[in-house]
């Protein structure tokens, strides 16, 4: 298949009549532009280029393929400034819904984030725990965890981690350490959810799942507390695998069961008509799915900064 990306440096090359200069303009090393333009050459089994010590020129063919390639650079730099005019033009007031559970810090730098990015845009942002219901809500996003109940409104997948089961070092010490699934029944957990929810982990994955009972120490609906008493020795939590990497890295906290596969957290993003899908809010959902690993690597890092200085 035809190099597209080849074709467009080609014409770079040409317009800037060396690849020095071209170099300079496009910021790509030297020996790559020749690299790609001599693969141009063999792909189409055609000569482009003359070269000499001070010039180059185009054959016969090198300036059929150079009028092409404007033709493709043409299109493809009308894209971007399509692109970028619909970007401006995202505006409006863009209200998001959140669970509780969602880590507030990393909520606040997507919309942060987000605004910056979409400078036309104000938003409203809360966090919740009650039934979605977006209209009587009046709101034009929910975020939410799966697995998902039944609803009419549309999931859009926004990304998905890891989970582990975990322990503080003390508590292990303290209470002994399951070796079973079963045994987790005779452990403390801390829950994350609320008072409705019940005090069950699934562990396992497709038909080999299990949900498992265990005697709830604690539930509160963040996952930050759930980490800080599950670190205090309180008891065995499943949270997410990139939430616990530091503490597991500094032995405050230690995997158990690793032989039993947990099924990943999978974060949605909710609206309530496929019809009704506004720029806005296409945007702020493929925004939160190429952004939030990012954002959460940045909070792990201000984290680190904090305890260092304590």
């Amino acid at each position: 298949m035809l190099d597209i990306n080849a074709m467009l440096l080609f014409a770079r090359v040409v317009a800037a009549q060396s690849y020095t200069q071209a170099s300079k303009d496009t910021g790509i090393p030297k020996s790559t532009l020749s690299r790609k333009i001599a693969q141009l050459e063999e792909h189409l089994d055609v000569r482009l280029l003359q070269r000499n010590s001070r010039s180059l020129s185009l054959t016969d063919e090198g300036r059929l393929v150079y009028e092409k390639a404007l033709n493709i650079l043409s299109e493809v730099e009308a894209v971007e400034l399509s692109v970028e005019s619909a970007r401006q033009d995202v505006a409006g007031t863009l209200k998001v819904l959140f669970p509780v559970s969602f880590d507030q810090s990393i909520a606040t730098s997507l919309c942060t984030g987000f605004l910056k990015k979409y400078p036309k845009i104000e938003t409203i942002f809360q966090f919740s725990d009650s039934d979605i219901d977006l209209i009587s809500q009046n709101f034009d996003i929910a975020v939410a965890f799966g697995p998902l109940s039944s609803s009419n409104l549309i999931a859009k997948p926004l990304f998905q981690r890891d989970m582990v089961l975990v322990a503080s070092p003390a508590y292990l010490e303290k209470q002994g350490t399951p070796t079973s699934i079963a045994a987790l029944a005779d452990h403390q957990g801390i829950l994350l959810g609320n008072s409705s929810s019940m005090p069950i982990w699934p562990l396992g994955t497709g038909t080999q799942k299990s949900l498992v009972t265990f005697q709830p120490k604690a539930c509160v609906n963040s996952a930050a507390a759930v980490k800080q008493l599950v670190m205090a020795g309180l008891g065995i939590a499943l949270l997410s695998a990139s939430q616990c990497k530091l503490g597991l890295q500094q032995g405050t906290l230690v995997q158990i069961l690793k032989e039993f596969p947990l099924e990943p957290l999978k974060a949605y993003g909710l609206y309530s008509s496929r019809h009704q899908l506004s720029p806005r809010i296409s945007c702020f959902l493929d925004y939160v799915s190429q952004s939030f690993s990012q954002a959460e690597s940045q909070q792990q890092l201000r984290l680190t900064s904090v305890r260092g200085l304590s």
